[in-house]
């Protein structure tokens, strides 16, 4: 039974090492080539949405549904997908730019209400005027940099990856260590065992 269990840890210690390397692999890619890794991803989106799309036209045609929806969905996803593998970099920086419109109009709506506030004599009713000059700010932020807070995020991504993949292999160490003085443990009964 004891055997059986250093097996599996065993095997259990390999995957998460492999996988340890691979995060840390990956991490310094995204380190390193943040703009490349983005426009990678979105060409896989872009051909992913292709697929789909054509799918779902292609099935609309074939089909004897009369319905018009799903091929227009189907031609919208299609040609976003041929959008996206086109113009990659640009389509990755749409992301940053919608959650920057999102973040102004809530800044805005956030300044009105701290307004209405001031003027029924709210208390800290300039904390919320602050707060939310600062949420417009770094939606305008958002919209003007799009493309350097992606690469920033995927900078991010990279360190976290290169730590997870760190403390994996810091773990797989102290098992390791672990089991060598449970095994000389084992060991030492053994021979006790064998002495009588």
């Amino acid at each position: 039974m004891f055997d059986n269990f250093i097996e599996k840890l065993k095997a259990i210690r390999l995957h998460i090492t492999l996988s340890a390397v691979v995060c840390v692999i990956l991490g310094f890619i995204f380190l390193i080539w943040p703009a490349e890794v983005t426009s990678l991803i979105a060409v896989a989106v872009g051909v992913l949405l292709i697929v789909i799309g054509a799918v779902q036209v292609i099935s609309k045609l074939i089909s004897q549904d009369k319905r018009y929806t799903g091929l227009l969905v189907g031609f919208i996803v299609l040609i976003l997908g041929v959008w996206i593998l086109i113009s990659p970099t640009r389509a990755a920086s749409i992301i940053p730019i919608v959650i920057g419109v999102v973040l102004v109009a809530s800044g805005v709506q956030e300044l009105s209400l701290a307004i209405t506030a001031k003027h029924v004599d709210a208390t800290k009713w300039g904390w919320m005027i602050a707060g939310s000059v600062l949420t417009i700010v770094f939606g305008i932020v958002c919209i003007c940099m799009a493309f350097a807070i992606i690469k920033v995020a995927m900078r991010l991504l990279g360190l976290f990856l290169i730590y997870d993949g760190i403390s994996s292999m810091v773990m797989v160490r102290h098992v390791n260590v672990a089991e060598r003085v449970v095994d000389s443990v084992v060991t030492k009964e053994e021979d006790v065992d064998d002495f009588f």
